[in-house]
């Protein structure tokens, strides 16, 4: 049956609505009256679509709870039957979905977001929505075309066959002493049981689930949220650490000697080790990631594949290309070897162990084996929203007489034969995104100089602070 009711007074406001989730400031842009007409909604497209059960999961903000609580009786309003794994990481719901009868779900979750934000993140038949089926999404509830009906609703505890699983799967050949820092998120809520399950000795880093975040942000890809794990590996005197973000799907490491590991050297471990099962082939990975792991996968006979930035358009490319492994610089790693394909870090954490065990030296000591570059962090420009992506196209007309090799994947890939420079418009925030590697000290910051006075030429009341 459809709603043909009056225009709800409470219709979320577009900008929540972006190209892999939903996501928002809670009371501002998502309340519990706009998550239950997003439930109600996410329902009727999943009926359309012939799916009448969902999986349901929560993150552990302080808003979760009572908008799981809407998001289910918009669900269930739908016609459609929930079944709820209660307050579990993003990975337990995808596994759910790739080991129970039921293969489609919907995470509440605002993933490495700043505390007074949430959102959702939605899965058909093991795919991500994103784009066109997210904006569908939004245009059923301004139709007001919405399914009605009465669905069920059951629980189910899914830890303890993941942790199973994932034991089945991972063989650490000796101990480990691993210093987990959860950030507060719901990842506290398992990680630790995970690692002491394979074997390791865990010491536990702010892992009591507290959804204001107090120690700092659960975002693994900023130096500044690894500071506290840098000197508990040191003052434990550990062979790693291991940090999750606000849902569990992303890992970031930092060795013995307390440094910091970027996503894409963490590729450059997990390629190695997979080069002699899977001759040429494929490995994707974004237009963020270093040269090197592209130089490092064409060097062990397998193709490399750059792609676009964006967890579902990852999985896409990884399902086309029969990928055994997939990953991004922002820290999201898919493993289609010995795994499902999505995007996990505790599964991800517990296979780079696994390799470390294999090594005779330090956690430290192998990826120092890597070659090295001087490279940057993402760097953000904040940006009106409504103007990023018209700004972008300035900045590819002004770009068009510069020297180097262009690669327009995903916004500006500028390469030059000692480094390369990237900026693309976030798809998730409104900002503008910088990533800059070179061979020198002195060519990173030629190449930074370069693309500060492009922004300026496209824009000059832009600057580009770096």
């Amino acid at each position: 049956m459809t709603d043909e009711t009056h225009p709800s007074p409470h219709l979320p406001p577009h900008a929540i609505f972006r190209a892999y989730d939903i996501r928002g400031v809670v009371e501002q842009q998502l309340n519990e009256d706009s998550i239950k007409l997003i439930g109600q909604s996410i329902g009727s497209e999943a009926l359309d679509a012939g799916i009448s059960d969902l999986l349901v999961a929560r993150d552990g903000r302080l808003s979760s709870p009572a908008l799981s609580r809407a998001l289910i009786a918009g669900l269930r309003n739908s016609g459609v039957n929930v079944l709820d794994l209660g307050m579990v990481p993003t990975p337990l719901m995808q596994f759910a979905a790739h080991t129970t009868a039921l293969d489609s779900g919907v995470m509440l979750t605002a993933s490495h977001n700043p505390a007074h934000y949430n959102g959702v993140k939605v899965v058909f038949r093991r795919a991500p929505l994103a784009d066109e089926q997210i904006a569908a999404i939004r245009m059923r509830i301004e139709q007001q075309t919405l399914r009605r009906g009465h669905g069920s609703y059951e629980t189910l505890e899914i830890r303890p066959r993941y942790v199973s699983e994932v034991q089945q799967r991972v063989r650490l050949l000796r101990p480990l002493k691993v210093v987990i820092d959860c950030g507060n998120a719901v990842a506290a809520g398992i990680a630790p049981d995970l690692f002491r399950a394979l074997g390791c000795d865990v010491i536990e880093l702010f892992c009591e689930i507290d959804g204001g975040f107090p120690n700092h942000e659960p975002d693994p890809t900023r130096s500044e949220n690894l500071v506290a794990l840098q000197s508990a590996v040191i003052d434990e005197n550990a062979d790693l650490g291991l940090a999750f973000d606000g849902d569990g799907d992303r890992v970031g490491l930092v060795t013995d000697q307390g440094n910091i590991i970027p996503a894409d050297r963490l590729l450059m471990l997990l390629v190695e080790s997979l080069a002699d099962q899977y001759p040429g082939a494929t490995i994707v990975y974004d237009v963020k990631c270093s040269r090197e792991l592209g130089n490092l996968i064409e060097k062990l006979g397998l193709q490399p594949a750059m792609h676009k930035s964006g967890h579902s358009l990852m999985r896409q490319k990884i399902e086309q290309t029969a990928a055994p492994l997939g990953g991004e610089f922002s820290a999201h790693i898919f493993f289609k070897d010995r795994w499902f394909g999505f995007d996990d870090g505790m599964y991800a954490g517990a296979r780079i162990l696994e390799l470390l065990t294999r090594q005779a030296g330090s956690c430290d000591e192998k990826f120092r084996t890597f070659p090295q570059s001087f490279a940057t962090e993402e760097i953000r420009l904040e940006v009106c929203e409504q103007d990023k992506f018209s700004l972008m196209e300035k900045i590819l007309e002004e770009a068009q007489g510069m020297t180097g090799n262009k690669i327009l994947i995903d916004g500006l890939r500028l390469e030059f034969d000692d480094g390369w420079g990237l900026v693309r418009a976030s798809n998730t925030s409104a900002a503008l995104l910088f990533r800059f590697e070179a061979v020198t000290e002195q060519a990173l910051q030629r190449i930074q100089s370069e693309f500060k006075a492009l922004i300026q030429r496209a824009d000059n009341s832009i600057e580009l602070n770096i």
